[in-house]
């Protein structure tokens, strides 16, 4: 069970380019690098609205939102950075580097997020294997940055 959950991960992690790649043709056939963001979020909300929609969200499950700590809704300010930075990288770095950046980014947040067991996580203490795979992943990131010779 858990390699389809990991192969699932790695197909979505393949629509992050993509995604990144329309979101900056979008921009600048738009020619306004904040709409596209903004468009982007609503049409993800719509979609979203609508899956909650076939599953059945009652108004208990609405009432909870206004019960929920404000720092909670910090991860929709996150997600908006996220779109719009990739949105203005991917034309700058191109795809590769910006995905390899970010990925890098990821994995370094999550290390000490597991470390410290940060937002009720289990705590899953630095081990050498995890610094060796961040190491491998800065690796990794300084090759697809190297120009070719």
């Amino acid at each position: 069970m858990i390699y389809v959950l990991i192969l699932t991960a790695v197909f979505i992690g393949t629509l992050m380019p993509i995604q990144a790649g329309i979101n900056a043709e979008f921009t600048r056939f738009l020619k306004h690098p904040y709409l596209v963001p903004i468009i982007s979020l609503i049409v993800g909300t719509i979609g979203l609205s609508f899956l909650l929609l076939l599953q059945g969200v009652t108004m208990n499950d609405l009432k909870r939102v206004t019960e929920a700590p404000p720092y909670m809704f910090l991860g929709g300010i996150l997600s908006a950075i996220f779109v719009t930075a990739a949105m203005i990288f991917i034309p700058k770095l191109g795809a590769t580097t910006m995905i390899a950046s970010y990925v890098t980014g990821q994995l370094v947040m999550s290390v000490i997020i597991d470390h410290y067991g940060l937002m009720n996580l289990t705590p899953q203490p630095i081990n050498m294997t995890r610094i060796l795979g961040v190491i491998l992943l800065f690796a990794g990131l300084f090759l697809v940055v190297k120009k070719g010779t």
